[in-house]
């Protein structure tokens, strides 16, 4: 089941991970706190390279980006520390899918605040 927290923490394969993703949850933070800011307008929310800009919405849905990060993070790095006594490579796996798109993440989160600046 749950491995030992001393353990797991010690594997470069899970806090390397872990660090990215801390790092650049961090980065989403600070630039939503220095630019997304609450208007009665509506804000864009997605750009697409055929259309231009095809979703309108209220300012906070821009923070959905963020917080998906947020559960993505929770969710591989619990699931990873619940399966790591059994299977290394898969837990080690979730990590660096939650590192890789937190920083998928963080990319679309920077485009789309710089949209609406």
């Amino acid at each position: 089941m749950f491995y030992s927290p001393r353990v797991y923490w010690k594997d470069k394969w899970i806090w390397i991970p872990a660090v990215v993703t801390l790092l650049f949850q961090a980065i989403m933070l600070i630039y939503g706190a220095m630019y997304v800011r609450a208007t009665s307008d509506s804000v864009f929310l997605h750009y697409n390279v055929v259309f231009g800009v095809d979703l309108i919405g209220e300012w906070w849905k821009v923070l959905y980006i963020p917080m998906s990060a947020f559960a993505i993070l929770v969710a591989n790095f619990g699931l990873s520390w619940w399966v790591y006594g059994e299977d290394k490579i898969l837990s080690r796996f979730l990590t660096c899918i939650a590192a890789f798109l937190s920083v998928c993440l963080s990319v679309a989160f920077y485009l789309s605040v710089g949209l609406n600046i």
